[in-house]
């Protein structure tokens, strides 16, 4: 550490103390007893204009980020710890007193202190950024955690635990913080770093979905002329996935939802355990959220006669259980959806013994979730009581089915597993959980949150 003259202003002594790990930009408000403690391969960054109060401290420890952006208001005995990183943006409020710790001890268990020492930092840390967008307020004695992200404009009351993101334009209070009311937030600066979701799909045509495409059909101010010809130009992925693609980004607008669709036409669990292997093979990428559901056509080719393609309960069950482990080691969350069932496409008989076998199927599926941690989405009684019920109407009635063919779907199943889909992602608050980042092992979090905070921050020496 340099020593240097105390008479000096104190941003040129916090320059002089810490060289090249600290940017510190122009006209700002700093207090004389202000501890900033940066470890070596760290860096500061502080925009212009930031006030920050009396009796505050910032400690960004080895290999870690702070960015503050401009106009900033830190407010007094405010204490900033990061092991990861943490990022304020421009116009961001920390009151009096507020707390922002991005790591925390990991438990001391018999995996983490191997030696049995008797220190409180043997068992080693985990950490995972903070996220702070523009215009977000802080009131006197907020705490946050690991791995949130505070939306622009919200407003968290006094005294809250921040333990899970919060939107943008939200009101959030308590122990945990949780949102109490939205409102219409003001304009704030372009967010270059959206929080992002990359959600897999991977099954057979009912996920796949194909539907022809030519441009001149979608365009409501340009319609073909009823009578006409038109061209198929393509295919286009349509069905209960892209319906749910557009309900979670009208949902979660502030999220930008990366979705891969490996969805197709025919396939067995064989087919789709080489998807499964060549996607993980081929791609570096993890999945926040995997919807994995196969099965209709193991079964549908022994009733077929095509019982070189057919697969067995058994041969099904290894490859859901291969599956699920290739997934779990790079998913957060894995949904196995069930298969829908045979609609009138053979004898009344026939497909009722289909049936008691495609059960079987999705029993094994059920099973198999349960044994690698993933959950389990049983679409089948819904659609079987939609079908029924449809099925039933009196012939004044419009006349609708789920199925187009007994196995492919019309709008209305697909709207069936949309919204099963909706609600059980509601019910165990999927999609809310995920957007908190995943908090890792300290060295693991620095490899993998680098990247976020590496543009505010130059080379470190």
């Amino acid at each position: 550490m340099t020593s240097t003259a105390p008479d000096l202003p104190v941003s040129d002594r916090l320059r002089e103390q810490h060289g090249s790990a600290l940017a510190l930009g122009a006209d700002c408000d700093l207090p004389d007893d202000l501890v900033i403690e940066i470890d070596p391969g760290a860096h500061l960054t502080i925009g212009d204009r930031v006030s920050i109060r009396r009796g505050s401290t910032i400690q960004v420890h080895r290999g870690a980020t702070v960015a503050i952006g401009n106009d900033v208001a830190i407010g007094e005995h405010t204490f900033i710890s990061a092991m990861a990183g943490i990022r304020l943006g421009d116009g961001a409020a920390l009151s009096n007193m507020v707390d922002l710790h991005d790591h925390n001890h990991r438990e001391r268990s018999s995996t983490h202190v191997t030696t049995g020492q008797l220190v409180p930092w043997a068992s080693g840390f985990e950490a995972a950024p903070i996220i702070i967008e523009p215009g977000a307020i802080l009131s006197n004695k907020v705490s946050v955690t690991g791995g949130v992200r505070i939306g622009a404009n919200a407003l968290v009351g006094a005294n809250a635990v921040v333990s899970h993101s919060i939107a943008p334009d939200t009101i959030a209070a308590g122990v945990p913080a949780a949102a109490r009311r939205h409102f219409d937030g003001a304009a704030v600066p372009f967010i270059d770093d959206r929080r992002t979701l990359t959600v897999g799909f991977f099954g057979t045509s009912i996920m796949e979905h194909l539907e022809a495409f030519n441009t001149q059909l979608v365009d409501q101010a340009n319609l073909p002329e009823v009578g006409s010809k038109v061209t198929v130009e393509g295919w286009h992925q349509r069905g209960w996935v892209h319906r749910l693609a557009l309900s979670l980004r009208a949902a979660w607008p502030y999220v930008t939802f990366n979705v891969k669709n490996h969805g197709e036409g025919g396939a067995t669990s064989r087919d789709i355990a080489g998807i499964v292997d060549s996607d993980r093979t081929a791609n570096s990428f993890d999945y926040d959220l995997v919807f994995l559901g196969c099965g209709i056509n193991d079964v549908w080719r022994r009733f077929q006669g095509r019982m070189s393609e057919a697969v067995g309960i058994e041969e099904y069950a290894g490859h859901m259980a291969g599956m699920l482990a290739q997934l779990s080691g790079s998913s957060r969350r894995i949904v196995v959806v069930s298969e829908t069932p045979f609609g009138p496409i053979e004898a009344p008989k026939t497909v009722a013994e289909m049936n008691a076998e495609l059960v079987r199927y999705n029993e094994a599926a059920a099973k198999a979730a349960a044994e690698h941690g993933a959950l389990f989405l049983d679409v089948w009684s819904p659609f079987t009581a939609a079908a029924r019920q449809l099925a039933s109407a009196p012939s004044a009635h419009e006349p609708a089915s789920v199925w187009s063919d007994g196995v492919h779907l019309t709008e209305l199943g697909d709207t069936v597993l949309l919204q099963q889909t909706e609600r059980f992602l509601a019910e165990h608050r999927i999609v809310d959980r995920l957007l908190d980042y995943p908090r890792l092992e300290r060295d693991r979090a620095l490899q993998i949150y680098g990247p976020m905070l590496a543009g505010w921050r130059p080379e470190v020496a």
